[in-house]
């Protein structure tokens, strides 16, 4: 049995470990607190899912207002661990006790510096994810030294460093995307009238009105626009992905793995994240040459140009990819990662013997 915790902000940490679990040969519990109707589980006999309660009073959980929130990060030690908070003493209870019960040989964080630690407590090999932006605090030092293998859903040529409190390099597995199986038809890119797509993912916050100035700036272009919320979602943008000529998208991990799969032209949006992840993936796509980036306070006439320079780009080869996939490493990324699960595993078990 391995065992995966997916992290609940968002829905591309839960797309992510379906992807994973569907590349290992062992039988798999994802443990979330995320929407698990956000994603599709591929394989329902071998992965399963065990929801686990929220660690907040936010939505979605059991709200106690009058009660204050203490101590949440133990002195700076931890990310998120209140004093007397309900939710998260049941998670961790049930974390412990699904690995008591299962004995998993391995467990995937992505990411968690509390369970990674709650894991490791009880013996178990922990590989976890390093996310882009600095993570040099002492809550994410102490929960990479703790770990048997560090990854990074970024392409090899992106860098490999040794993350903080780790004595080894992390391993770059590649962008892990959902449609990493699928190849695009570009047949409809290209041609006919320019198509924008806009994607404003469940993760940022309020509406972004740059973007509707800069819609109304370009004349001529169809403007599709999913996403968001009150907006307009699909549970498969795959065919939206492929028939633009521009896609512009925050610069999520999971976001530029499904646009690299669709090989893409990119415009991408860092949103504001903690640890400046956004930034830090929105400079490693730019390094690479492929999209263009843009600023959180960019001007609109700024916003315009990055469009149409890339909208050039992009219509000058109709038909034709932007070389994000193969430079992204998409393909092949989910069964990479896999693989070093599955190495944790049997060292650890011919360790146990």
């Amino acid at each position: 049995m391995i065992g995966m915790y997916a992290h609940h902000h968002g829905s591309g940490h839960l797309q992510r470990a379906f992807a994973v679990a569907a590349h290992v040969d062992d039988e798999v519990t994802i443990l979330t607190s995320a929407n698990v109707e956000a994603a599709t589980n591929p394989d329902p006999t071998r992965i399963r899912v065990l929801p686990l309660p929220l660690d907040h009073d936010g939505p979605g959980a059991v709200a106690e207002p009058d009660r204050p929130v203490l101590e949440p990060t133990a002195g700076g030690r931890l990310h998120w661990a209140p004093l007397g908070q309900p939710g998260l003493r049941r998670r961790t209870a049930m974390l412990t006790g699904w690995i008591d019960t299962h004995r998993p040989t391995v467990m995937w964080t992505d990411v968690s510096v509390e369970v990674t630690l709650a894991t490791r407590l009880t013996g178990t090999p922990v590989v976890s994810t390093v996310l882009p932006g600095r993570r040099d605090d002492i809550p994410h030092t102490l929960a990479h030294g703790v770990c048997s293998a560090l990854v990074a859903g970024w392409p090899r040529s992106a860098g490999a460093p040794v993350p903080a409190g780790a004595t080894e390099p992390l391993i770059p597995v590649g962008g892990v995307s959902r449609f990493a199986g699928r190849h695009p038809d570009q047949a409809d890119r290209g041609h006919g009238r320019a198509r924008v797509l806009h994607l404003r993912g469940s993760g940022g916050s309020g509406r972004d009105r740059r973007w509707d100035a800069v819609r109304d700036e370009l004349d001529g272009v169809e403007w599709v626009e999913l996403g968001g919320p009150g907006g307009r979602w699909v549970s498969d943008p795959w065919s939206e992905l492929c028939r633009a000529d521009v896609v512009i998208s925050a610069a999520g991990q999971s976001s530029v793995a499904d646009l690299a799969a669709a090989d893409a032209h990119v415009v991408a949006v860092p949103e504001e994240r903690p640890f400046g992840e956004q930034d830090d993936t929105a400079a490693k796509l730019d390094g690479l040459g492929h999209g263009a980036v843009v600023g959180h306070d960019s001007t609109v006439a700024h916003l315009v140009r990055a469009v149409r320079r890339t909208l050039e780009r992009s219509r000058s080869t109709p038909g034709a990819g932007s070389g994000l996939r193969e430079a992204w490493e998409i393909d092949g990324a989910a069964g990479r990662l896999a693989a070093v699960l599955e190495t944790v595993a049997a060292d650890s078990m011919a360790g146990a013997r």
